[in-house]
């Protein structure tokens, strides 16, 4: 169904109902009250809502859309979120509060079923953490984040993006990390958030600026998803994302600076080899699977002669062993001290 079909379709809407409903539930369409069409809805794979704002859903007009629509509204509130689901015009008129994961289990839906959900918690968007970050950067705001530039929230960037690393490490552990799994992330988000916030103070840029750049960026990387591009492999999809990001740097007028090109310096030493083992590998650089199979020479090398340089040898030929398997050294030295600390008797973070 086309968008403008839609729009015909609602106009079949007793619009009296609606404004009955607005009323009922105080839904202020001019302050932040979300007024959608159901299909256009149900469409999105995720909801382009505020879910902290009052939002009335119309035209629900039968069981398979309320199961799409459901799939969509779960992605931004939780399965037991209360809703109301309201049918003015059935032969028994019903008013009914339910949970949200049975929205797709009732019946006798028709046009002009209507479907409430009140807002969440206030706080729980991003628009709720854009508003707290500007007002912590108001005059009236925090002296130490007013003091901040996005140089100085480098350092705390890598910090945080590291403790969630750590807590992430814990829950591969088997330990149910979860709590501060979210914690770890809204650091991050806080930081994030901050950058953006100062940029759009110095009139640099905005957060629509950088939403707008990786949304084009994943549209444009995923021809065979949005376009008519055919792919048969994971493989051929990494193909096809450096090649078009190799196009991308020549529309820019870069000029590659090598095969290894690419690789950021401050990368953590295992990730940066794997990276770098990758890259040469496909521009033929380097065998990786002759790397591999020396690591038992290079130990014995070791053993002979211990220095730096017989160690990071080592190191390297067991980084492409572990790709051979098609692991990651640096995740598996980080979930091995995760472990090491489990069985050392240390207290749960």
């Amino acid at each position: 169904m086309t968008e403008n079909q839609v729009d015909n379709r609602s106009i079949d809407f007793n619009t009296s109902i609606l404004v009955s409903a607005l009323a009922t539930y105080r839904i202020d369409i001019l302050n932040g009250g979300q007024l959608y069409d159901a299909t256009l809805l149900s469409q999105q794979h995720y909801p382009q809502i505020e879910p902290t704002n009052p939002l009335l859903i119309f035209n629900l007009t039968d069981k398979n859309l309320a199961a799409a629509l459901k799939e969509t509204l779960l992605t931004a509130y939780p399965t037991a979120h209360p809703i109301m689901l309201i049918q003015p015009t059935a032969s028994e008129p019903l008013t009914a509060k339910i949970a949200l994961d049975r929205l797709d289990q009732q019946t006798n839906l028709d046009p002009q079923t209507l479907l409430y959900l009140p807002p969440l918690e206030k706080g729980g968007s991003f628009p709720a953490l854009q508003e707290i970050v500007a007002h912590l950067r108001a005059p009236n705001g925090c002296p130490w984040d007013r003091k901040q530039t996005i140089l100085t929230l480098r350092e705390g960037l890598l910090n945080e993006c590291f403790e969630l690393l750590e807590a992430l490490d814990v829950e591969e552990g088997g330990s149910d990390n979860l709590d501060n799994i979210v914690e770890e992330l809204g650091d991050v988000l806080l930081l994030l958030t901050m950058m953006i916030q100062i940029a759009a103070e110095e009139g640099r840029f905005q957060m629509a600026d950088v939403a707008r750049g990786i949304v084009t960026k994943l549209i444009r990387r995923h021809p065979h998803v949005f376009d008519t591009v055919t792919v048969d492999s994971v493989d051929q999809v990494i193909t096809n994302w450096d090649a078009i990001k190799a196009q991308e740097k020549a529309d820019r007028g870069e000029k590659p600076r090598g095969p290894l090109d690419g690789v950021p310096e401050a990368l953590p030493a295992l990730e940066k080899a794997r990276k770098l083992q990758t890259k040469a590998h496909k521009a033929n650089l380097l065998d990786r699977e002759a790397l591999a199979d020396s690591v038992e020479l290079l130990l014995d090398t070791f053993h002979q002669e211990a220095s730096t340089q017989s160690l990071g040898a080592l190191l390297w030929a067991i980084t492409a062993l572990a790709k051979r398997h098609n692991l990651n050294a640096e995740d598996a030295l980080r979930s091995h001290a995760v472990r090491f600390r489990k069985d050392a008797g240390e207290p749960k973070r």
